[in-house]
């Protein structure tokens, strides 16, 4: 499974509910069975996402904007 795979799987997991609000233990077994990347499985399993560092090519990743939080002295 490459990079682009991955964002699919990703895709398709977001837009699931039944997939989004799995047990770790159902979502890892989805994702053996669908043959994601070892390093996809593992971070799931383990809740490491540092472990996709390898599938992203290093790249970091931000959190979505939506759950960024601003401090209350912030001007709104």
């Amino acid at each position: 499974m490459d990079m682009l795979d991955t964002i699919e799987m990703l895709e398709a997991i977001g837009s699931d509910a039944s997939l989004r609000y799995a047990s770790t233990v159902e979502l890892t077994n989805v994702l053996e069975k669908a043959q994601a990347s070892a390093a996809f499985t593992a971070a799931v399993a383990s809740g490491d996402t540092s472990r996709l560092d390898q599938e992203f090519d290093g790249r970091k990743m931000y959190a979505p904007q939506a759950v960024q939080t601003f401090l209350a002295s912030d001007p709104d």
